[in-house]
């Protein structure tokens, strides 16, 4: 175990290690939605039972998240990396043998599910643990690039591959890039330059929790809540637009997958424009609350856009306002706690947050366009769910700027 650094060093190998973790989860996640019209149409699953097929993974982090943080507050992660290669290599093999059995379809998603929630908590713990306090702005920027940088590869590879190899190309690269993932663990695990886990709880038996503890905790739960709100928005949006422009606007699945790339770059980009405007000094919770509510806004403004450039323009103005939410997001628990202390508990309950987001976000949007028979409801909905985010994230503003809020 590599020993312990002090708050003012960045160990960037373990931040390089942390965040490539989260991106294969991410990849893994996403690796469905560009290629979901072509499963639509190949084997006939509806759209409710197909944003199950993303709404799974978020049933199994929610039912995990929480214990799978305790256990890594406590412990050692490596043994629950290693299921997780396991368990994404078994899944995916299941998938392309047997494809056109939707039950089985979903049950092999939820253990891919299983295996992203231990690295959704793991990839952003040993990143904030590598980071120190003068790089908690940096690794929070880092770590929110997972999603969009996993997505970007996935659609990357449809726009390059399907068309000739077919969709199980993309479940292909995923099982060798978690064979590589396993190979590179066990090489750093051997080194012991990389803080694993298990430190964070040493550090808090040594330097007793403040007697306020319970209202960090709190807060901690808000954060969690905000995650909620803006993944239910966000996730809606990643899962559904590819299928969105194939069948509103006529594209080819290859053509909307590149398409898809635009916003996806886009709030990449943000998620780093985020970590300066930190580290100058403004609040974490108020830069998250300005980035929730001009997404909101764009939400209600929507469907009053005439022209599809104006449509197009409004969705990259949220692509940059949703780079810079999962920034805030991420820093909260270094925020609130200290980077000694913001462990697996803290990203597990952060983690528990963000899935029953992505649990509710696709399936609502599915049910919806189902039941109206049209995208019309959508907006409005989302927008809902974002100015709700953008008053609890000013609320937890003026609960961490009050004196002693721990």
């Amino acid at each position: 175990m590599a020993q312990q650094e002090t708050d003012s060093t960045i160990n960037w190998p373990g931040i390089a290690y942390g965040l490539s973790l989260a991106i294969l989860a991410a990849y893994q996640q996403f690796k469905l939605p560009p290629v979901l019209p072509l499963l639509i149409g190949h084997y006939g699953f509806g759209r409710t039972l197909a944003g199950g097929f993303m709404s799974v993974y978020a049933f199994c982090g929610l039912l995990l998240s929480l214990l799978l943080g305790s256990f890594m507050q406590r412990r050692d992660a490596t043994v629950l990396l290693n299921l997780s290669f396991l368990l994404f290599i078994v899944a995916a093999a299941v998938m392309m043998l047997w494809p056109a059995a939707g039950w089985l379809f979903v049950a092999a998603r939820g253990v891919e599910g299983i295996a992203f929630a231990i690295l959704a908590i793991a990839g952003p713990a040993i990143c904030t643990a590598n980071a120190g306090a003068r790089g908690l702005a940096i690794a929070a920027a880092l770590i929110a690039t997972w999603i969009p940088v996993g997505a970007l590869i996935a659609n990357l590879l449809t726009a390059g591959l399907v068309d000739w190899a077919g969709w199980r190309v993309l479940w292909g690269v995923g099982i060798i890039a978690t064979a590589a993932m396993a190979v590179w663990t066990a090489r750093v695990r051997k080194s012991g330059r990389i803080h694993f886990g298990g430190e964070s709880a040493k550090a808090a038996q040594s330097d007793p929790p403040p007697s306020h503890s319970g209202a960090s905790w709190r807060l901690m739960t808000l954060g969690a809540s905000l995650f909620t709100l803006w993944s239910i928005q966000f996730f809606a949006y990643s899962t559904w637009l590819p299928d969105y422009l194939v069948n509103v606007y006529g594209q080819s699945p290859r053509v909307a997958a590149s398409l898809f790339m635009i916003p996806m770059a886009v709030l990449t980009a943000f998620n780093l424009v985020a970590a300066p405007i930190l580290r100058a000094g403004m609040s974490v919770a108020m830069l998250l609350a300005i980035a929730l509510g001009i997404q909101a806004a764009v939400w209600f403004l929507l469907p009053y856009l005439g022209p599809v450039s104006a449509g197009i323009a409004a969705f990259l103005v949220f692509a940059a306002a949703a780079g810079i939410t999962p920034t805030c997001l991420f820093a909260l628990p270094g925020t609130i706690f200290g980077v000694a202390r913001a462990g697996g508990r803290a990203f597990g309950v952060l983690m528990t947050g963000r899935n029953l987001g992505v649990l509710c976000g696709p399936l609502l949007t599915g049910a919806l366009v189902q039941l109206t028979g049209g995208w019309r409801p959508v907006p409005f909905v989302l927008g809902t769910a974002g100015v709700i985010a953008t008053v609890g994230a000013l609320g937890l503003h003026f609960r961490l700027h009050r004196p002693k809020h721990r």
